[in-house]
């Protein structure tokens, strides 16, 4: 049978961080439920940081096993034997998981995918940030040598060398260059970028494949109530700030903020006095959605490159155009004056003036960006389009060990 028409029983791993799920979670599940829709049978294999225990102790220990856990690699050949999948597909296995999930599916002669969400393999913080700035100092070389000097991981020396550690050992071994059959990236961006790096693997083994989401449906521009949204984690890499310095300048406009984490009191107490600015706090996707429906668009002000976030998706997905910082999946992702704007990251000024222009185009009650955002989300971003996508990956790897052991 065609292996592109045949049913396949797919293994997914995945490892959880200890921190609540973000967009890596988010994509796991929609292609899991994508795949078990269309009849394929599929298990998910989850390993978790919390495992390793806190303190100090803690993370020795999820640094040294990050190199190769063998509790994981007797996990991984127990769940081969009893699933004997056809194909395994990693998203995360950062820590606990580990490569050792990779090379035990190698040598039991699975054929491996494995979806690169960051550019954790050659950056010790897998942002290529630091100091809020884009940084690409550790790009070329095997050790992150300055991830280490700069405490690029959690301001620590020990756990810097240990995250490049990691990816070091298994570039030297050549478990990136030899174990996996394909990585997929969600963005054209991350691609150029690893081929650039000391990742060392053939550009035909890494394949662009976008996220997707479900369709909510959209509402057309002239619906639109009075306010700006932002949605995501409140963290200095998301450029929180940039957009607040941005609304006190610009007392007409309502913003609302949706979204938790470690800058949020912080930017409240900076920030909270500002009468047309609203911290909604954590809501869940229908919420999210309405609002995405209900607002004028969507402002995305990252700092850092991103992989391709799925909250633009999400906005596209609605009709709601983005108006984002002019790099990295952001600027692979929003056409300027297309589907969104672009603006300078990190500039407020730039922010203000673009704000001005997407006004103009509502008082002229132009709405072809809206139109357009949601064409974008139809062609690029849809359950189908990933499905055509995901499966021809699946078909090539799948359909070339199946000749090679004919």
């Amino acid at each position: 049978m065609d292996p592109i028409n045949r049913k396949l029983r797919i293994l997914f791993i995945h490892n959880k961080y200890l921190q609540s799920a973000g967009g890596e979670d988010t994509t796991l599940d929609a292609e899991v439920a994508l795949l078990e829709s269309k009849g394929h049978t599929v298990k998910v294999l989850f390993f978790d940081n919390a495992s390793m225990g806190g303190g100090v102790i803690g993370k020795i220990k999820a640094g040294l096993s990050s190199i190769y856990n063998i509790t994981s690699s007797r996990v991984m050949i127990e769940n081969i034997r009893r699933f004997r999948p056809d194909l395994i597909h990693v998203h995360n296995f950062f820590f606990t998981a580990s490569p050792s999930v990779i090379i035990e599916a190698n040598r039991q002669k699975i054929p491996v995918v494995v979806t690169l969400h960051n550019f954790r393999l050659v950056c010790a913080n897998s942002l290529l940030l630091r100091n809020n700035r884009p940084c690409e100092l550790c790009i070329t070389h095997d050790f992150p040598w300055y991830g280490v000097k700069y405490r690029c991981y959690h301001n620590s020396v020990v756990q810097s060398a240990m995250v490049g550690g990691m990816a070091a050992v298994h570039k030297w071994i050549g478990t990136w260059k030899n174990k996996v059959d394909i990585f997929i990236t969600p963005a054209n961006f991350i691609k150029q970028k690893l081929l650039a790096s000391s990742l060392n693997v053939a550009s035909e083994k890494i394949i662009v494949k976008r996220h997707f989401v479900e369709d909510p449906g959209a509402s057309p521009g002239s619906a639109r109530s009075g306010y700006y949204l932002f949605v995501g984690r409140l963290s200095p890499e998301k450029g929180v700030d940039v957009l607040l310095r941005a609304w006190r300048k610009l007392q007409d406009e309502r913003l609302i903020i949706v979204g938790d984490g470690p800058e949020k009191e912080q930017l409240v107490t900076q920030f909270g006095n500002l009468p047309n600015v609203e911290f909604k706090g954590k809501k869940p996707r229908e919420e999210v959605l309405r609002l995405m429906k209900e607002c004028r668009a969507l402002v995305f002000p990252s700092i850092c490159y991103e992989g391709l976030p799925i909250t633009i998706i999400e906005a596209f997905s609605t009709g709601t155009p983005v108006i984002g910082s002019a790099m990295g999946a952001m600027q692979e992702m929003i056409s300027h004056e297309k589907n969104g704007l672009l603006f300078s990251p990190g500039s407020e000024s730039d922010l203000v003036r673009k704000l001005s222009i997407f006004g103009d185009y509502l008082k002229k009650g132009d709405y072809s960006i809206y139109e357009n955002a949601r064409k974008e989300y139809i062609a690029l971003y849809h359950p189908d389009r990933c499905y055509e996508s995901v499966l021809s990956i699946y078909s090539r790897i799948t359909g070339r060990k199946m000749r090679e052991h004919d």
